[in-house]
Formats: structure tokens, sequence, C-alpha cells
């Protein structure tokens, strides 16, 4: 479970490479014209790190030196992952106030899903404090309750003790404190992974509940705060053009119910209705449950899923397709800012529209 430096870090497309090692693309400045958290690729260069080896003796000990002294505006490090949970994630150079995990929909990657979150906005300090996990999960063929256990057992791993191995790159720390336990955790889904956390924080708060007496130790992931991106709450129904292409090929469907995940994503399954039952027991204003409560934002237009959200949710917008360049803001583009729609990074902050 050890990590690597990603030397090049997430690439500004829409993806990582593949297979999670270091790309050759070169760092750059963003938008603003500073430089994005990409910079870590140059530190490891002015170590004299080739590429995007494992870093040991002095070179580790000169990129770590870098890492702590760049402007805490925009400075991270990308790091690969060997974890069940995530195989890539973002820390930040200075101490992390939070930490904020993000889960992927039906098909997607973390690095297809979340890659655009390479370069946060720089000279925010909400950003600059803040480690960013990228976590992963077989979506088309694992159920929701599946998926759930996996991220709510391997989770503890991250929060609130922040993973040192994740911190560390031979030993060679990237910020002055490692061991300092998260004040805030963020939890972003997209789609499914929308469900995915709903059915991960209702079935904790269950267990702990019903333990007969409780037990002393609240459940760490229940200090999250929900953001949801389109999420699968009330299941999958293909519209538009999506709907097309089904009717085109009436054994797509078929085909798709072979993976446990899509017959969970059915309107009328148990997963869709018993997460909500469940979870709409719980007063979600305030105390242990508040986590429960979901901040949504919804693609406009929406033609993957349902747009209902539970009663007990905290707010539901929906985003003004009129702010993104394409003139439209589709499923799978809700949460994946650009140099156009910078939403979605306002959006995990506060949960609002800014």
């Amino acid at each position: 479970m050890a990590a690597r430096c990603d030397i090049s870090a997430m690439r500004r497309a829409r993806r990582w490479p593949p297979d999670g090692r270091a790309s050759s693309a070169e760092s750059h400045p963003n938008s603003s014209g500073l430089p994005s958290a990409r910079v870590c690729k140059q530190s490891a260069a002015n170590a004299g790190c080739p590429g995007s080896t494992r870093l040991g003796g002095r070179a580790a000990r000169a990129v770590a030196d870098n890492f702590r002294s760049m402007p805490p505006s925009f400075a991270h490090c990308y790091v690969d992952l060997e974890h069940p949970l995530a195989p890539a994630g973002v820390v930040a150079t200075v101490p992390a106030r939070r930490l904020v995990v993000f889960v992927h929909g039906w098909g997607g990657t973390a690095y297809e899903s979340w890659g655009d979150f390479d370069a946060p906005p720089p000279g925010d300090p909400w950003w600059a404090e803040s480690d960013l996990l990228f976590t992963q999960y077989p979506s088309r063929t694992q159920t929701v309750l599946a998926a759930a256990d996996h991220l709510r057992t391997f989770l503890r791993d991250f929060y609130p003790t922040p993973y040192r191995p994740m911190l560390e790159f031979d030993g060679i720390a990237v910020r002055e404190d490692v061991t300092s336990r998260y004040e805030e955790l963020i939890l972003v889904g997209h789609s499914l992974g929308g469900l995915v956390l709903r059915r991960a924080l209702v079935d904790e708060i269950d267990e702990w509940s019903h333990a007969g007496s409780l037990p002393s130790a609240r459940p760490d992931i229940l200090d999250g705060q929900l953001r949801l991106f389109s999420p699968a709450s009330a299941g999958f129904v293909p519209r538009g053009w999506l709907a097309l292409v089904f009717a085109a090929w009436p054994g797509l469907d078929r085909s798709l119910r072979a993976g446990a995940a899509y017959v969970d994503l059915a309107p009328d399954s148990l997963a869709i209705s018993e997460t909500r039952r469940r979870t709409e027991r719980y007063d979600t204003r305030a105390g242990d449950a508040r986590a429960l409560g979901a901040q949504i934002l919804w693609a406009n237009p929406e033609d993957v899923v349902l747009t209902e959200r539970y009663d007990t949710d905290q707010a539901s917008r929906t985003v003004d397709p009129t702010i993104h360049p394409q003139g439209k803001v589709a499923h799978a583009d809700v949460c994946k800012p650009t140099d156009g729609y910078l939403v979605p990074y306002g959006f995990v902050v506060n949960g609002e529209l800014s």
C-alpha cells in the first residue's frame, strides 16, 4: 500500500494515463497565468528524478524540500497509490484541514471522472488546505451494497488520520505535519457514486444505532458533508439521445443487465427504494444524521438519471446551461471543471452554485 510521486501529475485532458503511470506532459501555467499543482513535476526534475521512477536518497529529500517551499496557494503533489480503495490522490504541501473523497459513477474511473480537478483555483485557501482522494471500484459488476461496504471499510485508512504512505516518498514527508487529524470530510459522488455514498452512510449509521448499545466511538464517516453531482438516487432511465440508442439496439438493455450495478440502477430496485426509505427515517437537519442530507447539483439537460431528491436532502439545484461554453451541461460533464466552467469547484467547497 505504498505511494509513489506521480511526477507529471494528471493530464489536463479528461483522464490520467490509464495505467496510472506518469506521462510525459510538461508542467504549464493554467488560465490564471500561475503555475498549477503540476509544479510537482518541476520539483522532481530539479532533484534529478528521471520520469516516474521511485524517488530515493538525495532526490527524495530534495523533492520534499522543494514541495515545502512552494507557495501554498497552488502547491500540491500527485501520488499513485497501491491501495484497495484508491489508485491516486492529491496531497497539500501545507497542513491539510480536510480530506475530499471522490467517488465515480457507473462505467467511470477515478482518472476519467475526476482528472479535471488536477488544478484547483490558485490562491484559494480552501483547496490549498485540502488533500484529495480519488477512489475506484468495479462499477459495472459490483452491487451498490458491495461498493458501499468497500468504501466505508477502507476509508478508515485515510480518515480522520491521514494515510501516511500517501504523504511520504521513501520516508521523506511532503509537508512538515503529516500526523494531525483532518477537521473536515467532504464526500463527492457522481451518478452511481452518489448512490454508493448514500448507502455507505445509511448502513454505517444503522449499524451504529442498532448495535444494542451505541459504542463510544461515533463512526468517523458521519463527519462527512455530502456533495452529489447528478446522483442516481432515483435510478437510471435513458432519455433524449440515449433513449434513441436503446431503441436502436434492443439487446443493449439485456446485455447491461448482466452487471449487478445496472440492475441496482433500475428505478424499482430494492437498492434504490431501501436506501431512500432508510435514509428518510433520520432527521438530517442536525446531529449525527446530518451527513445523510445531501447537497445536489443536476446536469442540464439530464438525460441519464431521474432528477428526484430525498425529503431529507439539504439542497437541490440545476446548472444553468448558458454558463457552460457548450451551451449545455451533460450528465457526464456536470462534475468536470474546465477553464470556462468553474461551477464544480465551488459546489465541492460549499454545496452552492458559486
